[in-house]
């Protein structure tokens, strides 16, 4: 009877290391993760992005009235398609130029290869691209409507450029370090290409008294 509070003792000490080391085996949670990562690569992944600062990419947009997307979409696409990958070891149709022009479409996609890449890589995910995607056209609808109101139009224009900005913030949360990223004379050149755009656009508007 003496020694019966210390075998209890054992008795509890060994239930704790029992329940706190199993605790790491959770073998349901693993076979749930195996399964989701066969679904993720079924649909679709992608081991190759375009890394830009958030920031950077943002003022570039802004200052681009934009435009600037267009860019940063090509150069995303086209690193996308050459890292994807699934199941079937098919490609998406289409190539990142076309891809590039078609944003407003495309970008469904993009978003959606990127929460199921931070997903496989148990990142954080963004919002569903059925979320992000419709935010971006629909911005980009309410900014080119000349009946609404100024500010709707104004926020309509924020959504745009706002939506692909928090995708790629969603982007370089994927590896642990962000490569070094210097602005590129490509971004200049985009840069100045978009002034020209919106320069040769106020002329026509002007000129045929649209403006």
């Amino acid at each position: 009877m003496e020694r019966l509070p210390s075998i209890l003792l054992g008795i509890a000490l060994l239930y704790v290391f029992y329940v706190v080391g199993t605790r790491k085996w959770d073998y349901a949670s693993e076979a749930k993760r195996e399964a989701l990562k066969e679904q993720l690569k079924k649909a679709g992944l992608s081991t190759c992005y375009y890394f830009i600062p958030a920031r950077r990419f943002l003022v570039l947009n802004v200052l681009g009235g934009g435009l600037f997307v267009f860019y940063w979409a090509y150069k995303q696409w086209q690193a996308v398609l050459a890292g994807y990958k699934n199941t079937a070891g098919t490609l998406p149709k289409g190539g990142p130029i076309w891809r590039a022009v078609f944003i407003a479409f495309s970008f469904y996609q993009l978003t959606a290869i990127v929460n199921r890449t931070c997903l496989y890589l148990r990142k954080r995910p963004s919002f569903s691209h059925w979320l992000w995607g419709t935010v971006f056209w629909a911005g980009l609808a309410a900014a080119l409507l000349p009946m609404l109101p100024a500010w709707a139009r104004a926020v309509g224009a924020a959504l745009f450029i706002l939506a692909p900005y928090y995708i790629q913030k969603r982007i370089n949360s994927m590896p642990k370090e962000l490569p070094p990223s210097r602005v590129k004379k490509a971004e200049i050149a985009w840069l100045i290409v978009c002034w020209g755009l919106w320069a040769i656009l106020a002329f026509a508007l002007t000129h045929y008294g649209i403006l």
